[in-house]
């Protein structure tokens, strides 16, 4: 179970962003929370923003830090049968899911500093009944830093190891550990788990092993593990299909004599009560997705698997895609803890019917041409005031009163590109909050929101004529 992620110098993340599924002290679908060690856990969170705002980029840091970590034992063969034990999934499927395209420079660019700084990964999850962070600040060629922490039951942390470009520093149970052979560019964490049998580490990289990416730009990937799914799950994937409202009754797989797949057919169930066959690939892309992610949902939700999906709303009619998302926060149905986290431009499932404030999350550009990322739950309104979970969303986001407007790629960033710059805030309040004392008036507090800053700067302006 994935606690928190924080990343910075990543694509346009220049500083640090968190996405935490962290459940808040909030009244709302508190049944649907997922159990942790120490605090309630979020089933789901969702990404919307405009494109270019940064939503991806997110969802690509994580991918990024499981390629770094688990790509070396890829790599050898002889790591074929440790990778299956750590893995509930085959070898091939591991690699098929970290086979997205590697971009050579992830930093940011949009300055001339982060060429010259590493890009910092953070993530703080629970796997076997222990938590964990681990860390790791990495450039182009080199590991620059890198630490892997436990959580006892006292809530204290204890490092694991610890690793500089000074050195390493190694818990009692790793000491003698001879790295003196390793590539400085390999993470200690793969190394490890690569030579040795060591049950903390093992837990670790069994984490990363269940991050489940779901790319639908891999037909043949998607046509594989759809017939193998459908060959040990049929059943149960006619039946959430069928919940759903679509008529498809069975599914029929013509193989050829070499066992390979010929053909695929969907049998349907007419209102007249006869049933007629569509080969596969004659159905709308919509219902040919939904097969494609039934199949890995419900196996990765059985497992208690940590979903990463990019625009899960693309094809999807409404309706299905919160039946998806209910596949998740239905303590019913996932019993092990597993999560999603997805980007969506759908604003019908924006509602407080759907998701709690805490698992609505926004991403764009703001005033410095850098991505934040910040939680509906933590949003305060022109006037101060957070979010109620009674009003409407999405109307509220398409009116920009989000800050992360769909159809502007820059945040409006708390009103300073349309008042000025926040030095240019702090200088007219402080002037303001001067003219103010002078006139005799008690003057507001200067710890206030941005927002409300501008308005009294502007209500001070007013008074004073």
């Amino acid at each position: 179970m994935i606690y928190e992620f924080s990343f910075s110098n990543f694509r346009s993340y220049k500083t640090e962003a968190t996405i935490s599924f962290d459940a808040k002290p909030i009244s709302e679908f508190e049944q649907t929370l997922i159990h942790g060690r120490d605090t309630e856990l979020l089933p789901v969170c969702v990404i919307y923003g405009p494109n270019g705002g940064g939503k991806s980029s997110v969802l690509m840091a994580i991918q990024n830090m499981q390629r770094i970590v688990l790509s070396p034992l890829m790599q050898l063969a002889f790591m074929k049968k440790k990778n299956e034990q750590l893995s509930d999934v085959s070898l091939e499927e591991v690699q098929k899911n970290l086979s997205f395209e590697e971009e050579e420079e992830v930093f940011y660019k949009w300055d001339d500093f982060g060429r010259n700084l590493p890009t910092q990964y953070s993530i703080l999850f629970q796997v076997g009944g222990w938590k964990y962070r681990y860390e790791l600040k990495i450039s182009k060629d080199s590991v620059n830093e890198e630490n892997l922490y436990i959580q006892y039951a006292n809530g204290d942390f204890d490092a694991v190891f610890e690793r500089d470009e000074e050195g390493v520093y190694f818990c009692e149970e790793l000491e003698g550990l001879d790295i003196e052979n390793m590539n400085e560019s390999l993470p200690l964490l793969s190394y490890i788990g690569m030579f040795k049998n060591i049950k903390k580490i093992d837990q670790v990289l069994r984490f990363f092993f269940s991050i489940q990416t779901i790319n639908f730009d891999m037909p043949t990937q998607d046509r594989t593990i759809f017939v193998k799914a459908l060959e040990r799950d049929k059943k149960r994937i006619l039946s959430v299909i069928q919940s759903m409202g679509i008529d498809i009754v069975d599914v029929r797989i013509e193989y050829e004599e070499d066992g390979k797949v010929h053909e695929i057919y969907t049998k349907h169930q007419l209102d007249n009560e006869s049933f007629k066959e569509l080969i596969f690939h004659e159905e709308s892309s919509g219902t040919r997705k939904i097969f494609s992610i039934l199949s890995r949902i419900l196996s990765g939700i059985d497992k208690g698997r940590f979903f990463v999906i990019d625009e899960l709303d693309a094809k999807l009619h409404p309706a299905l895609l919160q039946r998806i998302i209910e596949l998740f926060t239905d303590s019913e149905l996932n019993r092990n803890g597993a999560q999603m986290l997805f980007t969506s431009h759908d604003l019908t499932t924006m509602s407080y019917k759907v998701f709690r404030r805490d698992e609505i999350w926004f991403s764009a550009i703001n005033g410095y041409d850098e991505s934040v990322l910040y939680s509906l739950v933590d949003f305060h309104k022109e006037n101060g005031k957070k979010v109620r979970n009674d009003e409407i969303y999405s109307k509220q986001y398409l009116e920009g009163r989000y800050g992360a407007n769909p159809y502007l790629r820059n945040i409006v960033n708390w009103e300073v590109e349309e008042r000025g710059s926040l030095a240019d805030a702090k200088k007219r309040a402080k002037k303001a909050y001067e003219e103010y004392q002078k006139a005799g008036v008690t003057a507001p507090s200067a710890m206030v929101p941005v927002t409300r800053m501008f308005e009294l700067v502007e209500e001070l302006e007013k008074y004073l004529g």
